[in-house]
Formats: structure tokens, sequence, C-alpha cells
């Protein structure tokens, strides 16, 4: 029995291998076409029944009772349902077409962040020995996560960039030998 397969003993031992062989394959990252195509389903979906709603809110109005109090409150709850779900329909289609484009290479120089559009890219550049840290912070809803170079310049993904930016992050941290610290 070998043992060439055990970690070398000692604190740190072995590190600097295990980033240079994580660097040694490169990885490109980028939401899931399938999950994209869920969202922009969900969106033409959301229309449907913003219009049924819709359709909903006339019908109680029509009804036997007229404009009771009642048939108002129903018709005020479906026109409201038909209201939210009538913006969540276009902000669910923008989300889904923004995040088609996203994505960060990873190779043995460093990480290329594509946080952009086709009409509007936006590459950053950040070497490994350049990156300086990696933070994470909860804002609302949504987990944000900052890829600080030496240099200030800054990489800026959150749950609303990719599904999983918490796997982005990890494998950023996996390259670079840092920890991720909460900002």
């Amino acid at each position: 029995m070998s043992t060439t397969g055990f970690p070398a003993p000692g604190p740190g031992a072995d590190i600097a291998s295990q980033i240079a062989m994580h660097r040694a394959t490169p990885v490109v990252v980028q939401n899931s076409r399938l999950l994209i195509a869920a969202t922009m389903i969900c969106s033409v979906i959301a229309a449907f029944f913003a219009v049924c709603m819709v359709l909903m809110v006339f019908s109680v109005l029509s009804s036997d009772g007229g404009a009771s109090g009642g048939n108002l409150y129903n018709a005020l709850c479906w026109g409201f349902g038909a209201f939210a779900l009538g913006f969540s329909c276009p902000w669910l289609w923008k989300l889904s077409r923004a995040m088609a484009d996203h994505r960060v290479t990873m190779d043995s120089r460093g990480a290329i962040f594509n946080l952009g559009t086709k009409k509007q890219p936006a590459d950053l550049f950040l070497a490994w020995d350049q990156i300086a840290a990696i933070w994470h912070k909860r804002v609302g809803n949504a987990q944000q996560y900052y890829v600080q170079g030496k240099d200030g310049t800054q990489a800026r993904f959150s749950s609303y960039t990719f599904f999983r930016p918490k796997h982005v992050a990890r494998l950023i941290a996996e390259r670079t030998g840092l920890a991720i610290q909460k900002a």
C-alpha cells in the first residue's frame, strides 16, 4: 500500500499544488439553459393568468349581485392579482434574458467575468494573484458576492446574476486559496 495518495502532514501542506491543479482545469460557469427557459415560460404563464384574472374582474362585476360590497371586494382581489402578475411578467422575461448571457470563465491565468448583455458587454479580467478578497453579503432576498481586485476593481454578482452564485464564489475561492468573507 502506497501513501502517495495521502496529503503531506503539517498545516498548509500541499495547498499550493491543489490550487495549481484547480487552476489548470479551465471552467466556464453559466446559467442552465433549462432554468432560463423555465423562467421565460413562467413569464408567459404569468401573462396568461393576468389576462384571465382581468376577465374574472369583469365576470364578478357583471354577475347577479352587481356592484355589491362582496362583489366589489372580490373584483378588487382579482384586480390586484392581475396587476401583480402583469408586472411580474416583463420582470421575469427581462431577468431571464439577462441571465442567459452571464458567464465566468476561469483558466490558468485568472477569471474573466462577463456580466453584461449582448448589446452592452461588460468584461472584467482578474488574474489569480490580483484577487485580494471575496466578500459575501445578503441584501434583502438576494445573495451578493464581490470579488475584489488589489487595484480596486470589483466583480459583483448575485442571485439575480446566477442561479447559484455561491457555487461561482466557491470555485473562485478554490482557485485563489482565499476564504469567502462576510461583508
